[in-house]
């Protein structure tokens, strides 16, 4: 399997495309990213439902098909702009601490989409050989998760990061369910494997002794 990163000019968001056998899933589509794929996307997958990591998904189901794949929080959320938060974007990324907005992205005010597949708190599929792990992560957003994939590569989203703290005081955002429920989630992540976060090159994970 090949994974490839494309990031986004809308706060540096970064977009993954998962390949093999001439198949693809794409991981946070962007609106700015397509590379031009000439084979099938079989789904798309949402680490959250912030509007940097979904704003191409419109964009992306209409060129080539491909059915959404997220939790059934960010499914409710990424059907709102208020609740995915486009309505009020050019704030929202300036409060937040991780990455910058460029002045010169459009932002779609009014955007939302929708979601075909659904799941309340963990699934598991093989796509092809490769097995799939996605479970919740409530707490940077209520529909947050985690992709682990093939136990070695796991897609952070905004959960995870090397050198920055995840952001919990956004709208949807909960510190207690962070504590309860994503951080012994995260904690039990083996060492070793790769992470591929939202934003930011990818990592190793190395346990702080």
């Amino acid at each position: 399997m090949e994974i490839q990163r494309f990031e986004s000019d809308m706060m540096a968001s970064n977009m993954y495309l998962l390949s093999e056998h001439g198949h693809r899933i794409v991981i946070d589509p962007c609106r700015d990213t397509d590379p031009g794929v000439n084979s099938k996307v079989d789904a798309l997958i949402l680490t959250h439902e912030h509007y940097d990591h979904i704003s191409g998904v419109n964009a992306w189901k209409e060129a080539y098909g491909a059915p959404v794949i997220c939790s059934r929080p960010c499914a409710v959320n990424i059907a709102a702009s208020r609740k995915n938060m486009s309505r009020y974007f050019e704030a929202f990324s300036q409060m937040q601490t991780y990455a910058r907005q460029d002045e010169h992205v459009s932002i779609e005010k009014n955007y939302h989409c929708t979601a075909e597949f659904t799941f309340d708190d963990y699934l598991r599929f093989y796509w092809f050989d490769n097995l799939l792990e996605i479970f919740a992560l409530p707490g940077h957003s209520d529909g947050s998760i985690g992709i682990l994939v093939n136990k070695n590569h796991f897609f952070s989203g905004d959960s995870l990061f090397m050198e920055h703290e995840v952001e919990l005081g956004f709208p949807g955002g909960s510190r207690e369910k962070w504590e309860h429920v994503s951080r012994g989630r995260i904690t039990a992540l083996p060492e070793g494997i790769t992470v591929y976060p939202g934003h930011y090159d990818e990592f190793v994970l190395r346990r702080k002794k």
